[in-house]
Order: C-alpha cells, then sequence, then structure tokens
C-alpha cells in the first residue's frame, strides 16, 4: 500500500507534527509512506518538498491562473480573524503530480519481481490530506483526485474544511447551511465570499471519495453537522503522539533543569499565540483573580505557594495582569523542554474556549500531569473531573478557578497522575493510531 501525505509543513506547528508522526509511524511498521510540504524543516528522505515559485514566475504565473480561475481576479475582502480564502498556491503546481518516485499502476495485481524492491512506490493507493493551507486548494485537491484516482483521507486540525473559509467557526452555524453573511468577513451579504467557497468546494469535491478524519469528538460533531460532508464517512482516530518523549519523569528532575522552584505548585500553561482569543487568555486571566480569593478566604494553601509557568509568543503582557509570580519561557520548540514543562507541573490548565484539539492536553496527560480545561472543545474526550483533572463548564472562568483550586487542595493529584497517563496512552501512541489508520485505508480500498 502506497500512502502519500499532503501538509503544509512537516514538522512545524501542531497539526504538521501530527502528520509526520503518523507518516513516521506508518513507515516503522511497514508501510510505503510519503509526505509532500510546501515547507520542510525535517531531514527525513520520504518528506518532498513543493517549494514556492521564484518572483518573476510566481507573477506570471498568478496572472494566467486569474485568467482560468475568476475568483482570483476578484480582491478578497479582509477578514477579522484567521481565514482561508482558497486562493491559488503560489508553488509549483506541477511538481504535486510528479514529486513523488511513482512508476505506474500496481493496484489490482501481484507484485513481481520486475517491480523492484517492496519499499519502493508504485501509483498512490490513499491520499492523506492534512492541514494544507498555501499547498493545496480546492481545485489542487480535485486534480490530485483526478490524477491518481484513489480514496483520500482527510485528518482535520479545524474546521476549514467544512466551512467557506473560517478555521473556526466561533458559533456561527452557516457551514451547515451553505455559508454566506459571514461574521468573519464582517458581511451581510448571502452571496459574499463565503457564499462564493463553500459553492467551489462543492462543485470540485463533488463525486470525490473523501473519508474524513476526526482528531477529537469536537470535529466529529462539526463534520455530522457539515452541509458539504455530513454524509460522508467519518472517523473518530485521536492524533498519534511520542510516547517516548511526553511520558512521566521526575518532578524534582525536571525542575531543576528548568530552574524552577521546589517548594512550590506550579500551574503550566501555554499556547503558540497566547493572543489568539481562542485560547482563552481573557478567561484565565479572569479564573487565576477569582483563584487568587479564594485562596485567600479558604485558607487551605498560601497565594505564595502558587507559582505560574507561560509558554508562548509575545506575551509579557500576560505575566503582568495575573496575580501570582510565575516565570515565562517564551515559546518552546523543543519537544523535550515541553515534555520538561509538563513533569514539573502540578497541573496543567487549558483555557481554550474553541479548539479542534488541544494538542497539549494529551501531552500533559501522558506526562502523568492532570488537566483543568473547559468544555466545548476537545478537552472532553480525555478529561474526566477527578478522575484525569477537571472540565469545566464553557468558557466559565469562574468554574474553572474552582476547579484549579480543588484539584490543588485534593490531596488526590498522584492517583490522578496515574489515571492521566494511561487514559491518553490508550488512544495516542502512534503505533495505535498508525494500526487504526491502516485498518481504515484498507477498508477504503476494499482489501
Amino acid at each position: 500500500m502506497n500512502i502519500a501525505h499532503f501538509s503544509t509543513e512537516d514538522v512545524s506547528g501542531g497539526a504538521a507534527k501530527a502528520a509526520y508522526r503518523l507518516h513516521s509511524a506508518l513507515r516503522e511498521q511497514g508501510r510505503n509512506s510519503w509526505m509532500v510540504v510546501r515547507n520542510k524543516k525535517s531531514d527525513d528522505d520520504h518528506v518532498y518538498q513543493v517549494p514556492p515559485l521564484p518572483s518573476p514566475l510566481r507573477h506570471t504565473m498568478l496572472n494566467r491562473l486569474k485568467e482560468r480561475v475568476p475568483v482570483l481576479g476578484e480582491k478578497p475582502p479582509r477578514a477579522n480573524y484567521t481565514y482561508n480564502f482558497d486562493l491559488e498556491p503560489d508553488i509549483n503546481q506541477r511538481m504535486l503530480f510528479t514529486i513523488l518516485p511513482t512508476r505506474g499502476p500496481t493496484r489490482g495485481r501481484t507484485r513481481g519481481p520486475a517491480d523492484g524492491p517492496a519499499n519502493e512506490p508504485g501509483s498512490i493507493d490513499i491520499i492523506c490530506l492534512h492541514w494544507v493551507s498555501r499547498l493545496l486548494n480546492a481545485r489542487l485537491i480535485r486534480r490530485l483526485y483526478d490524477h491518481y484516482q484513489c480514496p483520500i483521507v482527510w485528518t482535520l486540525a479545524d474546521q476549514d474544511p467544512l466551512t467557506g473559509g473560517c478555521h473556526y467557526s466561533f458559533g456561527c452555524e452557516g457551514f451547515t447551511k451553505e455559508c454566506g453573511c459571514c461574521p468573519h468577513l464582517d458581511s451581510n451579504d448571502l452571496n459574499d465570499h463565503s457564499h462564493q467557497t463553500w459553492l467551489r468546494k462543492r462543485r470540485y469535491f463533488s463525486g470525490v471519495p473523501i473519508c474524513f478524519v476526526a482528531p477529537t469528538g469536537w470535529v466529529m460533531k462539526r463534520v455530522l453537522q457539515s452541509s458539504l460532508f455530513g454524509d460522508h464517512r467519518v472517523e473518530l482516530i485521536p492524533y498519534p503522539i511520542d510516547t517516548s518523549v511526553f511520558r512521566p519523569f521526575d518532578q524534582r528532575v525536571a525542575r531543576d533543569l528548568l530552574h524552577l522552584p521546589f517548594d512550590k505548585k506550579i500551574l503550566f500553561f501555554g499556547a503558540t499565540y497566547l493572543e489568539d482569543r481562542r485560547k482563552g487568555m481573557k478567561q484565565l486571566i479572569e479564573a487565576l483573580n477569582r483563584l487568587a480569593e479564594l485562596v485567600e478566604s479558604e485558607n487551605k494553601i498560601k497565594r505564595g505557594d502558587l507559582f505560574l509557568l507561560v509558554a508562548g509568543l509575545n506575551s509579557k503582557w500576560l505575566m503582568s495582569q495575573l496575580p501570582f509570580a510565575g516565570k515565562y519561557t517564551g515559546h518552546i520548540n523543543d519537544e523535550i523542554t515541553l515534555a520538561l514543562a509538563y513533569q514539573a507541573a502540578d497541573l496543567f490548565v487549558c483555557p481554550s474556549i474553541e479548539d479542534a484539539g488541544p494538542m497539549m492536553v494529551p501531552e500533559a496527560m501522558l506526562c502523568g500531569t492532570p488537566v483543568v480545561a473547559f468544555d466545548g472543545t476537545g478537552a472532553p474526550d480525555l478529561v474526566e473531573t477527578f478522575k484525569t483533572g477537571y472540565l469545566a463548564a464553557a468558557a466559565d472562568a469562574h468554574d474553572l478557578a474552582r476547579g484549579i483550586y480543588a484539584l490543588l487542595t485534593s490531596g488526590s493529584l498522584e492517583a490522578m497522575r496515574a489515571a492521566a497517563r494511561e487514559a491518553s496512552a490508550k488512544t495516542h501512541a502512534p503505533s495505535l493510531a498508525a494500526a487504526r489508520h491502516a485498518e481504515l485505508y484498507q477498508s477504503l480500498l476494499g482489501r
């Protein structure tokens, strides 16, 4: 079986790391797996890069494409949040169909001596799409299907494939209809860019056998609600996470390596962009200030006993608004350092209010760190109150504070550590995820 993964990045960003972990796990199980990416950062010989066009050629090709694809002749509107306008990627598009070392069709016949080694590809049997913004748009996905004529499996990192462009709908139900009047575009027009993109997706994806993989129940629910793909097959398969890196470790050693205090209760939280409203920093600030009030009034622990560990980009502003002492690390790129941060903490706090994951929840739990998080994201798949952490009511800052305080004063954190690790390992081990994906691919191929 020959599997081709398409992802904007290979190892930069949560969705890319998940795609690369799956690709690696499939290869470890003896599967023929390759990745095609726009930006390659790994040294993996089985990852192929389709680079951006050189500037002069880029402008020439884009002008030609504008003549063939009318939407490119229009200036896209402004969006008030992250948005995919489904424009033509400025890459060498021909390489998408020639870069993989294929030698002609192999499906339906037995491999013979002339076919070469078993780990060399013939035709592609399964196309796996991941987060593909700026690598593929709807038209190119259709061309990939027409070229390879094989099933497509699309692992969703957000809502973008289901909508007229928004990565997260923030409660808007336009994607359950035909989009239009898009709040991300500040639009009152039923025929706006979001509706035109919805129509374009419907046209290009018509008749294409796409099966969706939802990494969390939150994502699965939205696939089933989707007007574009609600009748397509969807499977719940959690992201693979490296259990050799994210694992329990001596807390004192982890704190020593990160120069953190030994005698404090440490709360760790973070995100790549803490200013992103999805990540719930507004709710977290309110929750931690409420926690300070609980500490003062209940008198079971002292304010000075709590210490904050904060990771993320451009967020020193946040520390000045929090009522406890702490340390700001900046963005943590290295997985081992990130694992040490989880291992050093007593609790991981995830205040995300809209999230297909978040990936940090299962990572923290694999390290044996209980999690306090909001309902309404992917967290409910793993977080069970007073067993693996605390699940607060969606976006309820006071309930988040109550959960943090309850766990810190419960005296049962050690039992929760073991339960958290066990719950996450059962679903996120790379070998398990790869095996479930392989079973899915075989079922799609009718084997």
